[in-house]
Order: C-alpha cells, then sequence, then structure tokens
C-alpha cells in the first residue's frame, strides 16, 4: 500500500486547492445561533458579508440537498434535518464527551454549578454537552448555545493548549473580528494563558457578561481537535477566591485525569 499523503493547510484560504463556493455555503450553515431558528435572506447576507443574490442560490442550493428549509409564508430560512443528521454523527463520535459527562455532573451536583464541554466553532465555543445541579442558579446555556472564545475561560483554556500556528491563525481572526477592542481582549487572553500555564487552569471574573464567573480547562486530543470543559455560575455566588483556590484545581485535575485516559487508549 502506498503512503498516505500529508495535506499542508497552512495556505488556507489562499490555497488553489479551497473551494470559495463551499466554503460559503458552510458560512450560511454557521450564521445559524440556537436563538434565532429562523432568518431572511438579507439576515443571512448582513451575518456572511455575502452579496445577496449569492445568499439567494446557496440558500436555494442547501435547500435542495436538506441543509436548509424554507418556509413559503414568512420566506425566512432554518437548519434542516441534513445538518442534524451530521451534527448527530460528529457528537455522537466524540467519546470523550460520554466518558466526562459522570465526572462533570459530579462537579455540577458538588458545587450547584453548570460544568459544560465544548469545541471550538469559528470564533466561538460550541456546547456538546452540559451538566448542572438542581439549583436554580445554575446557568441556562444548553447544547448547542455558543460563547466567545475571546471572552471566555473556556476559549482562553482553548487557545492555551492550541499548537502554536494554529492558535496564531485564530488569533489573527480574532484581532480583525475585535477591531478596536483587540488589546483589551489580546490581555485577557494573554492572562488566560498565564493562568493556565501556573495553575493548569483558566478564569474569567465578570466579563463575558455583568454576573457570570467560570473557571476552564482544555484537552488536545492525539488527533489535534481541542476540547474544553468549563465550570461557571453566576459571580455573586462564585466569587473569585472560590473559583481560583477551590473549583479551578479540581476541575483541572478532572481534565488531566480524561486527558490521560484519552492517550491511554490511543496506544
Amino acid at each position: 500500500m502506498g503512503r498516505t499523503r500529508q495535506i499542508d493547510f497552512e495556505e488556507g484560504a489562499d490555497s488553489r486547492r479551497f473551494v470559495t463556493a463551499l466554503a460559503r455555503g458552510l458560512d450560511v450553515l454557521a450564521c445559524f445561533s440556537v436563538d434565532e431558528k429562523w432568518l431572511t435572506n438579507t439576515e443571512i447576507a448582513a451575518r456572511t458579508n455575502l452579496p445577496k443574490p449569492t445568499v439567494v442560490r446557496l440558500a436555494y442550493t442547501l435547500c435542495v440537498q436538506g441543509y436548509l428549509r424554507h418556509s413559503r409564508e414568512s420566506g425566512k430560512y432554518a437548519l434542516g434535518d441534513s445538518v442534524a443528521a451530521l451534527g448527530i454523527t460528529m457528537v455522537s463520535n466524540l467519546r470523550l464527551r460520554r466518558i466526562a459527562r459522570p465526572y462533570m455532573q459530579d462537579l455540577a451536583d458538588r458545587y450547584d454549578i453548570s460544568v459544560s464541554l465544548g469545541i471550538r466553532n469559528g470564533l466561538s465555543v460550541l456546547y456538546l454537552e452540559n451538566c448542572r445541579s438542581g439549583a436554580p442558579l445554575s446557568l441556562g446555556l444548553d447544547i448547542g448555545s455558543r460563547i466567545p472564545i475571546a471572552d471566555t475561560a473556556m476559549g482562553h483554556a482553548m487557545l492555551a493548549v492550541m499548537e502554536p500556528r494554529e492558535r496564531d491563525r485564530l488569533l489573527a481572526e480574532i484581532r480583525q473580528a475585535e477591531g478596536e477592542r483587540w488589546p483589551q481582549a489580546r490581555q485577557a487572553i494573554d492572562a488566560g494563558c498565564a493562568h493556565w500555564q501556573a495553575r493548569g487552569f483558566t478564569i474569567v471574573v465578570r466579563d463575558w457578561q455583568t454576573d457570570i464567573s467560570g473557571v476552564a480547562a482544555a484537552i488536545r486530543q492525539p488527533d489535534g481537535r481541542v476540547v474544553t470543559i468549563n465550570a461557571g455560575g453566576q459571580a455573586s455566588k462564585f466569587p473569585r477566591e472560590l473559583l481560583d483556590q477551590e473549583i479551578g484545581p479540581q476541575l483541572a485535575r478532572m481534565v488531566k485525569g480524561l486527558e490521560s485516559f484519552v492517550r491511554s487508549e490511543e496506544m
């Protein structure tokens, strides 16, 4: 058998192998969020920075293929069943999610806190699992929710464990998106990465939202995929000292144990 050819993705969108039409179609699918089920062509065009005629053609194609569905009454689009099938397949294949869940639930119950697992989705972290206690103050975010990489403990932990070249590419994307706010965001990211180097977890207090605090740690799996796990709740209930001295170290130990298990399974 011949050797499998290794593909170099460093060129990114500048490569001759990059299919722009496909990328634009994926951008259309990515602009939908949990809280906004239906979008118009105009709303999709605004979110993707694509010309409206291009969006119309892409939306038509995606509807034919089952990745979007169209409402004749409102003229709006929503994600189709083909997207759901892909998502279910991907989540089901993420073995770490199944392994981590009982440990995440134990931590959630112990502190009446929300514990979530996510992966990168553009400039956001996408929730793939969420464990809550029965406490009314637990965060309301659920599977499918997205939170910004630049402003969250989850995002900072992800950046901290990425391979340097991948991290640099992501930071460049964040810099472009943040604009004038970039110096502030970069300072927070650097502080988060430094905290991870020193303590094994990142911490953000009242930064992403006014009354939200959290700690996070991440795993870079053997295939290069980064999975991040956080524990968070209302800042009034989870002050920095509790997060930094108690919950954060426990989360870091849990994630370290999961990482060792994942690597032993690959050997």
